[in-house]
């Protein structure tokens, strides 16, 4: 329970079980995801992916995971504005999430020279998208989960900054 504030069970039940599911269904998504082989012949890529059903199911425990992790570190962000904890949490949030994304960014670059080379249909690498039905294996898993929660922290703790600045300039 957070001090201060009084979270009623249920909420944390559906906190708990969002973040339970969300993992379980990135971790589906990740595994459902059709590779892109490259010894086969070119005109193997097709629209074919197990892997885009569990993002239907994944939205709303997505949604409330945001939510519910945003209400969390903002209530404790209050609490630790004043001390080195505070900025520390605020730079290592947005470090780490930055090299996740800029690893996964990169990631998504060498499957799309990949498909770009086995796919003749495709005349410039331009024409394929960085998010795409072989792609989900590359955004939807633990490591881009956890630089999507490290993202919230860092604009849950930026937000109480802001509202803090906007206070002391007002008066």
């Amino acid at each position: 329970m957070i001090r201060g504030e009084k979270v009623s069970k249920l909420s944390l039940f559906f906190y708990s079980l969002s973040v339970v599911v969300t993992i379980i269904i990135c971790y589906l998504i990740n595994y459902l995801t059709e590779p892109v082989l490259a010894e086969n012949s070119k005109s193997n890529i097709s629209n074919g992916n197990p892997g885009l059903f569990p993002l239907i199911f994944l939205t709303p425990f997505l949604l409330i995971l945001i939510v519910g992790t945003f209400k969390v570190t903002y209530t404790f962000a209050k609490r630790t504005l004043q001390t080195i904890q505070f900025k520390i949490i605020i730079v290592f949030s947005l470090i780490v999430s930055s090299i996740i994304y800029f690893f996964t960014f990169k990631e998504a670059q060498k499957l799309r020279l990949l498909i770009f080379d086995n796919n003749d249909s495709v005349t410039k690498i331009d024409e394929i998208p960085l998010l795409n039905i072989y792609s989900n294996s590359t955004f939807f898993n633990g490591w881009t989960l956890i630089a999507l929660l490290f993202t919230i922290i860092f604009i849950a703790h930026c937000s109480v900054l802001m509202k803090q600045k906007i206070r002391k300039y007002t008066k």
